[in-house]
């Protein structure tokens, strides 16, 4: 265990969301820098996160490097939690199929998917919970409760996704705001599932981001806003599952 502060103070707050401000800046600055939309350069960019964070624990919180490590979340997982998220994600990914069937339609992938995926699960699965459950909640819920951590954390979460309104459609980015502050508590409720480690937390986050990176019905403008509704409303499955209830 890493041998965080129970609670934040004023001072611990400015740290911790000055940190936040940083690593994030990093991590889109980079990502847009290497072309990395669908996870192209996405190990690069997960490793430049994570030891980004490592220094920030290190110099802001006066952490150990195996301190920090185990703080960000990089521990061995509870199984618990690792088959709510792969539940959760092959919920998610079946509706691809049920859709294109509706809609008498055909499913397209993306060319070469298969070499984005370790790329796109780094970038969108491991970078983002790392940042966002590993040290944002991870320091937030220290002496408070389930609930009101994962309300304070997912704020700034919402709040990091503003750039959408920038690069998307309206309706999509007003939709995928709405999913990514919906998304952070069962986000943080896996990454508790999961023993305080991110792994059942990335493999979800992973699956709302990646799929519609690599999977689409052509010429069809529905199937995003229905992809986000399903992502923000089956991931709450997480909350009914056995001793998943929060404190």
């Amino acid at each position: 265990m890493s041998a965080r502060p129970p609670i934040l103070a004023l001072s611990g707050w400015l740290k911790l969301l000055a940190g936040l401000a940083i690593v994030f800046a990093l991590f889109q600055g980079l990502a847009q820098a290497l072309g990395s939309d669908r996870g192209q350069a996405g190990i690069a960019v997960a490793a430049a996160v994570i030891v980004a964070l490592v220094a920030v624990e290190g110099l802001l919180f006066g952490q150990s490097l195996r301190a920090a490590l185990a703080g960000l979340g990089f521990g061995r997982p509870a199984a618990r939690g690792l088959m709510v998220a792969l539940g959760l994600s092959l919920l998610l990914l079946g509706l691809f199929p049920i859709y294109a069937a509706i809609r008498g339609a055909s499913l397209a992938a993306y060319p070469h998917w298969m070499w984005l995926l370790p790329g796109l699960f780094a970038q969108a699965g491991v970078a983002e919970e790392a940042l966002f459950r590993g040290y944002l909640f991870g320091h937030v819920r220290r002496g408070r409760s389930f609930l009101h951590a994962a309300g304070l954390a997912a704020l700034p979460f919402a709040l990091a996704h503003l750039y959408l309104l920038a690069i998307l459609p309206w309706p999509v980015a007003i939709a995928s705001l709405l999913l990514s502050t919906i998304l952070a508590f069962p986000l943080a409720r896996l990454y508790e599932l999961g023993g305080n480690t991110i792994w059942p937390p990335a493999l979800l986050h992973f699956t709302v981001q990646g799929a519609v990176k690599i999977l689409e019905v052509p010429g069809d403008t529905v199937m995003p806003l229905v992809w986000i509704a399903a992502s923000a409303l089956i991931p709450y499955l997480v909350f009914s599952s056995k001793g998943a209830q929060p404190e």
